[in-house]
């Protein structure tokens, strides 16, 4: 049975915290020399420098008020492009600066965080500060009465080590004395609102796991999104909590059903916290654990706790409790002529060929800017164009005879005077040129033929 150094002798009443990607980063990470001359990655490169001032270090002086037993980082520690023994000491860095904060820091592999520079600095970190040693990036310790479990979901696959193992320490989990069990990954077993940003061989198998043992609660991050979720698998519930400190933004705090679709099966969410759109409301988790009971807090930076769960029994919610936001302005065609500005909200996979014109209600308004990996991005409306916008609209995007991206979430979002946002309903539909993602099986893809346009309807609610 794993123990780690000092937190083994917790009792309950303790908490921990969770945090997802925090990409720290420093000016030396990237040479001045060495700078891309890609404008996005600059871009991700200097949010990443500003997030650490205005973002984790408030997170961590907040936490460390808090006083948790242990934080456990859910990986994509460090944003950095060096590999080797440079790209170990970035890590290193990102490491210690968390250890500043005089808080135990258990840290687990993401999927930047590169192999062979990751599992030498974070096994190194897990044997000097909790004499646990490990010759994986899985891992597992118990405290009062409570097993956690890492697992490194960037490098999990059917019929690997981590599959049986996992499926022998929650087996035997009750003759261990265990009565509660929470679950770490980098990636989501159910990812919200980012279509296929996970990894499949995990999303697939997971839920079969939990299944079949009870987990009080799994941690994640990845897409940058907050959210909580209930969601039902065939042998009960599990609660699904993500999470991120990313937020340095130009746009105010967005939940994110009101730009997304949330794509899991509304059925199968019990309880659903949708929470923020990534990049827009920095958080992480508190979760108390008292002798017969477990509570977990999403705390916003700014604001406070804005989410609570609360069990006995692991899958059995009694307290699901959340802030409520303030209506969503509406547009009645009377506000039609006072649109101040307009643009269109998507996410696409592979959409970096050029030449994608995009059309609204028939006119050509531009072309559609380059997107990868399913992340939030909006095209801006030329000034004439707000003039064409209709209560119900129809949107297309042609596309070259070779193209092979996937475009999903279409939105178009408006601005009124006083700075009221409406936007359209966010569709469900998922349009690919491509065949990459069909092995998913997912309801809301729709194959569109080599050379034809995306065609859909975007009606203002």
């Amino acid at each position: 049975m794993a123990h780690l150094k000092g937190i083994d002798r917790t009792e309950r009443p303790f908490s921990f915290a969770v945090v997802g990607d925090t990409h720290f980063a420093r000016p030396e990470f990237f040479p001045p020399t060495d700078r891309p001359r890609n404008p996005n990655r600059a871009e991700v490169i200097e949010a990443s420098l500003e997030n650490v001032r205005y973002s984790l270090i408030p997170m961590m002086e907040s936490l460390k008020k808090a006083e948790p037993a242990f934080v456990v980082l859910t990986g994509e520690l460090a944003e950095t492009d060096r590999r080797g023994e440079e790209g170990q000491a970035d890590l290193q860095a990102a490491l210690s600066f968390f250890e500043g904060f005089d808080l135990p820091v258990i840290p687990i592999r993401g999927n930047h965080d590169r192999a062979e520079d990751a599992s030498v600095v974070l096994r190194a970190h897990l044997s000097k500060t909790f004499g646990l040693s490990t010759h994986e990036d899985f891992f597992h310790f118990d405290a009062a009465g409570c097993r956690f479990v890492m697992v490194d979901t960037t490098e999990w696959h059917a019929g690997g080590a981590q599959e049986a193992w996992l499926e022998r320490l929650l087996s035997r989990s009750a003759s261990d004395g265990v009565d509660r069990t929470f679950l770490f990954g980098h990636h989501p077993v159910w990812p919200l609102a980012r279509a296929f940003f996970t990894n499949q061989a995990y999303h697939t198998m997971m839920p079969e796991i939990l299944s079949r043992h009870r987990v009080d609660a799994l941690f994640c991050s990845h897409t940058h999104h907050q959210s909580v979720v209930l969601h039902t698998t065939s042998g009960g519930a599990v609660l699904q909590c993500m999470s991120a400190p990313i937020g340095v933004s130009d746009e105010m705090p967005t939940p994110l059903d009101r730009v997304h679709s949330q794509l899991p099966d509304q059925q199968d969410l019990l309880e659903s916290w949708p929470g923020y759109l990534e990049h827009t409301a920095p958080g992480w988790f508190i979760v108390h654990v008292d002798p017969h009971r477990v509570r977990v807090e999403w705390h916003h930076l700014n604001r406070g706790v804005e989410v609570t769960a609360a069990w006995q029994r692991a899958g059995d919610i009694q307290e699901f409790w959340q802030m409520e936001h303030p209506p969503e302005a509406r547009l009645v065609p009377e506000d039609l002529k006072e649109i101040r500005r307009a643009g269109i909200r998507y996410c696409a996979w592979d959409a970096i060929q050029p030449g994608k014109q995009v059309l609204l209600n028939g006119e050509g308004v531009g072309v559609l800017p380059p997107a990868g990996r399913y992340a939030s991005r909006r095209m801006e409306l030329p000034p004439w164009a707000l003039a064409g916008i209709r209560m119900e609209n129809l949107l297309e995007i042609q596309a070259p005879e070779d193209e092979a991206s996937t475009v999903g979430n279409l939105i178009l979002e408006a601005t009124l005077p006083g700075g009221r946002i409406v936007r359209t309903r966010p569709g469900d539909d998922i349009f690919t040129w491509s065949d990459r993602w069909e092995s998913w099986g997912h309801p809301a893809l729709r194959k569109v033929a080599a050379g034809k346009p995306i065609r859909t309807r975007l009606c203002f609610r």
